[in-house]
């Protein structure tokens, strides 16, 4: 079993101190609910010299919602996700996603700022947020921002270098689903999935948005399978079309058969349920 070295622990109170000590560390590593941080700290070849835990800091905490949107701070855990009254009456689509990732246990552990601060491909919740418009807060060793999913997604080196500090979800009556495919039992990560949001208006779906996530790269807007979406009558929908749709969108990520087949019978899956609801 790998060893941990040596480092320096810090347990700021504040997000200011975090800051700081962020500022001062050439070398330094946040850690929010640990699920993804010890593993990585067991395996690195570029060791930190500084570990950052963000747990005391009390602001990072809990779910502030308003009439037009919710925030849901960073150390949120997902199992406070899952069963958050407020989520799972506007935001279904994310309590089930959540409910989903890992097990009891580890979802008592692991944050939603986590999730997303790791840029790892392969996890479940930044394609959730995308589809639900979701923006990150961030506040970097030099300035504050908000940022879209996508674009926090893509910061790297010196930009990448602060603490996200809340997930805010516009509430736009947006109805969503999300499927996920995983290879076996033993490594529940998904190979491949897909989240969905769009508004009912008249029979037909508004501001549609659909994302895919090939844990092959960074979550994939689907720009054309989203105006198929928008551009008929719920009841016109066809899977045969929209996967039509979907291969166009996705002809140039080289995904092998077994995932695009998986794409498609969510397909069938998504437009079932629109239909029967």
């Amino acid at each position: 079993m790998p060893i941990l070295k040596d480092f320096h622990y810090h347990a700021p109170a504040g997000v200011d101190e975090a800051l700081g000590i962020l500022r001062k560390s050439e070398k330094s590593l946040v850690l929010a609910g640990g699920t993804f941080v010890l593993n990585t700290l067991k395996k690195t070849t570029v060791y930190p010299t500084d570990v950052i835990g963000l747990r005391k800091i009390a602001q990072l905490h809990g779910i502030r919602d308003t009439a037009k949107e919710t925030a849901i701070g960073s150390m949120t855990t997902l199992a406070e996700v899952v069963s958050s009254p407020v989520i799972r009456e506007h935001f279904m689509v994310l309590a089930d996603a959540a409910a989903r990732v890992a097990t009891t246990p580890l979802r008592h552990m692991a944050t939603l700022g986590g999730n997303v601060a790791s840029r790892f491909f392969w996890v479940d919740l930044p394609a959730v947020l995308m589809a639900l418009g979701g923006k990150a807060a961030w506040s970097g060793v030099k300035t504050k921002k908000t940022l879209t999913i996508e674009d926090f997604l893509v910061l790297t080196g010196r930009e990448a270098k602060g603490i996200l500090t809340e997930i805010v979800l516009p509430k736009s009556g947006l109805t969503g689903v999300y499927f996920r495919h995983t290879q076996s039992i033993e490594v529940d990560v998904p190979i491949v999935a897909m989240a969905f949001a769009a508004r009912r208006q008249a029979g037909a779906a508004k501001d549609v948005r659909c994302i895919v996530n090939t844990t092959l790269s960074r979550p994939v807007r689907l720009a054309g399978t989203a105006s198929y979406f928008e551009t008929k009558k719920i009841e016109e929908w066809r899977a045969e079309e929209a996967a039509e749709a979907l291969r166009g969108d996705l002809q140039q990520s080289k995904l092998d058969g077994y995932r695009l087949h998986c794409l498609c019978a969510d397909l069938e899956s998504l437009i079932d349920k629109f239909k029967q609801t």
